[in-house]
């Protein structure tokens, strides 16, 4: 599986040495950010029984991977992929990596806090990427990108299709049937209709997304699921018509109202 999505974004994305300065930068605060919240996630799990490190407490990932993926119009797991094994992007990783201090260094702890916030904020303020790093460009391109959506169905216990909807036209009691509570964003997926395991009609995007960055997202989207619910990606539904096409007619689907039927 990895071994496809490495083929795809060596192949696929455009040379780094051509990106703007303002996008290198980009991508170098979000690898600055994402290994200093791994950092902080390492010295928090071993030292949260202590008083100051509650209090301080971990930064929220889903807000860091929300940024990622709105300004780089990249998948999170093709860029923690990516910011692992691409060579171009290793370049870009931070030169004095941040280090983990032991539970009795709380003042290292939060000078990685406030490193983090510094790069989570240049990250937020940037204008984001023209184009995904991941854009297709040939039919080569165009196969390995089938042969990586068939890796992601193959691991999924549900495929959907999904729009993006409005939370605030449910009532109070649907939201906590169907939301987690930590889930903040006024955008939500209403499945329309899927393949293998059913899922709810409403549940939380992959991403959550603010009133600014929405809008530059698609609409309806191809949704691949495991076992526990959780996401293994999510695609936009026009980027997918090859997959759509081998999966055939939907296995079951929800009317109007929400009710489910079976094909």
């Amino acid at each position: 599986m990895l071994s496809l999505l490495s083929l795809l974004l060596a192949t696929s994305q455009p040379s780094l040495e051509h990106l703007s300065q303002s996008e290198r930068s980009l991508l170098q605060a979000a690898l600055a950010a994402q290994q200093a919240h791994s950092v902080l996630s390492v010295q928090y799990e071993a030292c949260q029984s202590q008083r100051d490190y509650r209090q301080a407490g971990l930064p929220d990932l889903q807000l860091l991977r929300s940024a990622i993926e709105a300004k780089l119009q990249l998948p999170y797991q093709d860029f923690l992929f990516a910011s692992q094994q691409a060579g171009d992007w290793q370049r870009l990783q931070p030169r004095d990596p941040l280090e983990a201090g032991n539970c009795d260094e709380f003042i290292r702890f939060r000078e990685n806090l406030d490193y983090y916030e510094l790069q989570l904020f240049a990250l937020e303020i940037a204008e984001p990427m023209a184009r995904s790093l991941t854009e297709n460009r040939s039919e080569a391109d165009d196969t390995k990108q089938l042969q990586l959506l068939r890796g992601y169905l193959q691991r999924s216990s549900s495929v959907a299709v999904a729009k993006v909807f409005d939370r605030s036209q449910l009532n109070a009691i649907e939201q906590a049937n169907f939301l987690h509570p930590d889930y903040q964003s006024r955008y939500i997926f209403r499945l329309e209709q899927g393949w293998r395991s059913v899922m709810p009609v409403y549940m939380g995007m992959h991403s959550q997304f603010n009133e600014q960055d929405i809008a530059k997202q698609a609409s309806e989207w191809l949704i691949f699921l495991d076992t526990q619910k959780q996401f293994i990606a999510a695609r936009p539904l026009a980027e997918v018509s090859a997959l759509l096409a081998e999966l055939g007619p939907a296995e079951w689907s929800f009317d109007l109202n929400g009710n489910l039927i079976r094909k």
